[in-house]
């Protein structure tokens, strides 16, 4: 695969941290606190082997919890050997995959990627050629990848640093945390938001987590 893998760190991790930390802006408190980040690793400790495995679990954790999600992947994982290969996921029936827990429309979708990739027509060594733009508008022409997978899989899986899934629930209440807003802001409005954060938008998802995890867990 071109480009960074996943859980590489990013080569300016310190320069957007800088640029953050400067800003006459809330979220340069978080930047000053938390310092250097690396916006592709999660907190989940779910291991993901490669590319195919990241598109896959976001389609499996759309519209459910985390923890369910990551109950429903780690099966799925097991039911093929232990990780994802397209191949395997082509030849598996929707039948067998609903039995790890997927809903009939989920096995469609992952089903559909492994064809996709097993044959070739989804080249992740030409997807990490894209541009953000390209990428996005490639995957969410597949079954099952909405705007907000494709933003993940940019910023978690090829390591782009101007990423901001605004449709993420954990980035838009960190937003409300943040700067003591009476409500969610809604998609339009984070990404809005976020504008003032170019060109390190995935370093400011990255500390937006953590600054909702934390008020999450007092």
């Amino acid at each position: 695969m071109v480009g960074p893998t996943i859980d590489s760190q990013p080569a300016d991790a310190a320069a957007a941290q800088a640029f953050l930390a400067a800003l006459d802006d809330p979220l340069a408190r978080l930047a000053r606190e938390h310092g250097a980040v690396d916006f592709m690793l999660s907190s989940h400790g779910l291991v993901l082997h490669d590319p195919l495995e990241r598109l896959t679990l976001g389609i499996v954790g759309q519209l459910i919890s985390v923890k369910a999600a990551l109950a429903i992947f780690g099966r799925l994982q097991q039911s093929l050997g232990g990780r994802i290969d397209a191949t395997m996921l082509a030849d598996t029936d929707e039948a067998a995959l609903r039995l790890v827990g997927l809903s009939g429309a989920k096995a469609r979708a992952v089903r559909e990627l492994g064809v996709e990739v097993a044959s070739g027509r989804l080249s992740f060594d030409e997807v990490a050629a894209m541009s953000d733009e390209q990428v996005e508008a490639r995957l969410v022409a597949l079954r099952g990848i909405g705007t907000w997978s494709a933003q993940m899989f940019l910023l978690r899986s090829l390591g782009r640093p101007d990423v901001f899934p605004a449709g993420d629930l954990g980035l838009r209440r960190g937003i409300e945390s943040l700067y003591a807003l009476r409500e969610m802001p809604s998609i339009p409005e984070a990404a809005e938001r976020a504008l003032a954060w170019r060109p390190y938008r995935s370093y400011a998802a990255k500390y937006l987590w953590l600054h909702y995890a934390a008020a999450a867990d007092t």
